[in-house]
């Protein structure tokens, strides 16, 4: 790490500790165990166990030989503990329901329907369904998450697969199974796919011709041979 002002050995110490966490974070890890080397954490390490450390330690200080090693080194220009100027209150407005919110509300917060019928169904469906980064995704049959989606980001999924860049017009069940390798998923997906693509008007145009008669065809006979 690398910083453009003055800190103090405890201040290196916390934003080491700080830049450790976002990575930890952003890899989605659940559980963190934190050594130091420092006589206000509760796990202690000796100094002669402390290498990774003091050689991390150098790096500031380090030439531009050692620097070309693929060693990331993160830049800081003010501390992490420095006051804002600015405070911006957001307050998030809960989204319109559909199919996943009992889902989100029981997995997230336990919380079931009154209904028992509903509830017994929300919790037997549960056991397929996960929150991950605050995404609710789904266990296929494979083994694959599929992340859930619903509302007007079902539509948009269909037509990029259906007739996007890599889109081939394919028809109903055919574009849903590749919906779902995609990896998203929802109910209707099924009954959407074949709806999206019998409203396709390239898929209109380049279908095969119907020759099937819309109805059973009837033998009409004459009442006298060779009448007109």
């Amino acid at each position: 790490m690398r910083f453009d002002f003055k800190a103090t050995n405890n201040q290196v110490e916390y934003e080491a500790l700080l830049a450790g966490l976002r990575v930890c974070i952003a890899l989605g890890a659940d559980e963190l165990e934190i050594y130091s080397d420092s006589q206000v954490v509760v796990n202690q390490i000796p100094r002669e166990e402390n290498e990774k450390a003091d050689a991390l330690s150098k790096l500031p200080s380090a030439t531009m030989s050692i620097r070309s090693k693929e060693i990331p080194v993160a830049h800081l220009t003010k501390p992490s503990t420095a006051e804002s100027k600015e405070v911006m209150t957001v307050e998030i407005q809960p989204g319109p329901s559909n199919w996943t919110t009992q889902l989100r509300k029981y997995l997230e917060e336990n919380v079931l329907p009154e209904n028992a019928v509903e509830a017994k169904r929300i919790k037997y469906r549960s056991t397929r369904y996960i929150i991950l980064r605050g995404e609710l995704y789904r266990r296929g049959f494979s083994k694959v998450l599929q992340r859930c989606v619903a509302g007007e980001e079902t539509r948009k999924i269909l037509k990029d697969v259906h007739s996007g860049v890599c889109g081939n017009h394919t028809r109903g069940k055919s574009l849903a199974n590749k919906v779902l390798r995609q990896g998203f998923y929802w109910p209707t997906l099924f009954a959407e796919a074949q709806r999206f693509t019998e409203s396709c008007e390239t898929c209109q145009r380049i279908a095969n011709d119907i020759r099937q008669p819309p109805e059973l065809l009837r033998s009409l006979t004459s009442p006298w041979p060779f009448a007109m």
